[in-house]
């Protein structure tokens, strides 16, 4: 099994940046490089922080969870900026977060998505500090964090969540009602592929779905859904199933969902507000119960 990368608290200074997160991806979609973009936010004030420390802060945080290879942030950047539906452009900013920050990906796979799954109506603080605790042995760095430090990471974990649809309230958060549109799922789909995850069975047993608070049995469905509008080809004959990737790479599938290919035809994307079941899907909290 592949080692789970270190933890780290950058978590513990900001939190969601999903305003600043468009306002770079945007240059960069623009034919903007990477250091011109850090210039305009360093130089010119693109997002508007008064202090240059502030500034640099607010850059190192967006260069750690997006920026950190050019080519994928420019295709990012076009998945983003060019989304025909806001939901579509957070969840694929939520999913590249969660990669790049794996504190975050294993409190979503590890506390968020069981509690989910198990029937929960939501998640608190209490929940995500005792899995830091029974993560503690396989992951000693988090012996070296101070309560505080961990307090802040925890409820910037919750705010994220919160920000990105998955939980909604103030005080105590609670599980939305997650909708996934399909241009996402492909998004997903074929980001997974480029760390060569291909078949059917590999897809399907991926933990990175419940990211999405999504099941195999969910993800199975989007896969249909996905294969009729075009994306791949998959198919079920009793126990044994199949999957054909489309296109060639995470960058032809980017130009055809957001309708930048000529002449080869494009996926099926919702325009903004067309929330219909052939575009997606809204995923309900599964029989809920309190604690």
């Amino acid at each position: 099994m592949k080692p789970s990368p270190p933890y780290s608290a950058t978590l513990s200074g900001k939190s969601t940046l999903l305003e600043e997160a468009f306002a770079v991806l945007r240059e960069l979609d623009r034919g903007h490089s990477i250091a011109e973009v850090k210039v305009m936010v360093m130089e010119a004030d693109l997002l508007s922080k008064l202090t240059h420390s502030t500034r640099k802060s607010v850059w190192d945080h967006l260069h750690t969870r997006y920026l950190s290879d050019e080519g994928r942030a420019a295709t990012l950047a076009r998945m983003v900026t060019r989304a025909r539906d806001r939901q579509t452009a957070h969840l694929v900013l939520f999913f590249e977060m969660c990669r790049s920050l794996p504190v975050l990906r294993a409190a979503v796979v590890g506390c968020i998505y069981p509690r989910y799954a198990a029937g929960f109506s939501g998640v608190g603080k209490a929940d995500l500090q005792r899995f830091f605790d029974e993560s503690a042995e396989s992951h000693p760095e988090l012996n070296g964090w101070s309560p505080q430090t961990r307090d802040k990471v925890v409820s910037n974990i919750l705010t994220i969540l919160r920000d990105f649809g998955l939980l909604t309230g103030a005080q105590t958060k609670r599980f939305a009602r997650l909708y996934l549109p399909l241009p996402a799922f492909v998004y997903v789909l074929y980001r997974l592929a480029q760390d060569g995850v291909r078949t059917a069975q590999g897809v399907l047993a991926q933990e990175d779905w419940r990211l999405f608070l999504l099941e195999s049995g969910d993800v199975q469905t989007l896969l249909v859904e996905a294969s009729a509008a075009g994306a791949c080809t998959f198919k079920v004959q009793g126990d044994v199933y199949s999957l054909d990737l489309r296109f060639p790479s995470l960058e032809a599938c980017v130009e055809s969902l957001t309708g930048e290919v000529r002449g080869a035809g494009t996926l099926a994307a919702p325009r903004s507000g067309a929330a219909g079941p052939e575009h997606g899907r809204a995923f309900h909290p599964p029989g809920l119960s309190s604690g």
